[in-house]
């Protein structure tokens, strides 16, 4: 599998559960196909082989120099859907338009009912390995929803790094967020203690099974709250 991008030679990092998608869609890939996806970076199409490594491309042939006076008129060809059945180009490419959201959860119990909530309302999902690499994803993409457990990190929440990004990130890509707090040490949909927190909205775990209507409420508040600022915004070419 290649390791490294070959247009802007960054090093391509996926997690665990990509991988194995990887590998499924390599797997189902017919022989003399390329498997296509997105660099996470510059956003350019890879292409690789069945084995991992890097499609050769054919030969462009030179243009002629004396073309004919009426060429034959060719429609475009039609685009390469194989990522449809594993959902690799989803997954890494995070295609436009279509809400995107980043999930940091250690527990996999909590994060696979977050995450579920999440898939359900169609987001694409992202779960960074750590937060690094979080803080770096945030920097090359603003995610529409970010779900942050207070016990990804030790100590307080007010200390973890990832949350004191959040909270110092600037207002203009921040508004546009929404920022949930979930875990043991916050109250459900508690506005004061989401305000104080610098958060969106907070859920305890103990409502976990009801995550789907506590987050559909709090939406539904942030929508109704910021939705038309953000609206008069955008007709004034700010965001």
């Amino acid at each position: 599998m290649i390791s490294q991008c070959p247009h802007c030679n960054q090093p391509l990092k996926f997690s665990q559960p990509q991988m194995e998608k990887f590998k499924q869609a390599l797997a189902k890939l017919p022989t003399g196909r390329a498997l296509k996806f997105g660099c996470p970076r510059c956003r350019t199409p890879i292409e690789i082989n069945k084995n991992g490594a890097l499609a050769e491309k054919a030969a462009v042939p030179q243009k002629q120099t004396a073309p004919p006076a009426n060429p034959p008129v060719s429609p475009p060809e039609a685009p390469d859907i194989a990522w449809l059945a594993s959902g690799v180009e989803e997954d890494q490419a995070l295609v436009e338009d279509v809400p995107t959201a980043m999930v940091l959860i250690n527990d996999p119990a909590v994060r696979q009912k977050v995450t579920g909530v999440l898939e359900e309302r169609n987001l694409q999902i992202h779960c960074p390995e750590n937060v690094d690499e979080a803080v770096a994803g945030q920097r090359f993409k603003t995610y529409d929803v970010v779900v942050y457990s207070t016990e990804y990190e030790d100590g307080p929440v007010d200390t973890h790094d990832f949350h004191k990004f959040m909270s110092g990130m600037s207002m203009k890509r921040r508004r546009s967020i929404f920022y949930v707090l979930v875990g043991n040490d916050v109250s459900t949909l508690y506005d004061l203690e989401a305000l104080t927190l610098s958060a969106n909205l907070v859920v305890n775990i103990r409502e976990l099974p009801h995550f789907a209507k506590v987050f559909q409420k709090g939406m539904k508040g942030y929508e109704s709250l910021l939705g038309p600022y953000i609206s008069i915004l955008k007709q004034h070419g700010k965001s």
